[in-house]
């Protein structure tokens, strides 16, 4: 069975490109039985769909973050990305 921590990896890959048959499964299986996982794909699926709804600079009003806002939102995003890529 697949920790938690795999199955949000897996899910966050499989918004860039199709995961193979094997890992999709792994992931249909534990999602039947994990109801934290089925909320954090829910919650992904939402911020997706919110990022399409409001992601264009054109809605944002400007054309371009702040440029402290761009590094601060870099320097969050590489460490989340650090956290999520740790080996188990």
């Amino acid at each position: 069975m697949l920790s938690c921590k795999r199955v949000c990896r897996f899910v966050s890959a499989s918004l860039d490109a199709k995961l193979p048959w094997h890992q999709r499964l792994q992931v249909k299986i534990h999602l039947a039985m994990c109801k934290a996982c089925q909320r954090m794909v829910r919650q992904m699926e939402q911020l997706r769909t919110v990022a399409r709804q409001y992601g264009s600079t054109e809605q944002l009003g400007h054309k371009t973050l702040p440029k402290d806002a761009s590094i601060r939102m870099r320097a969050r995003l590489q460490q989340a990305k650090n956290k999520y890529t740790e080996p188990d």
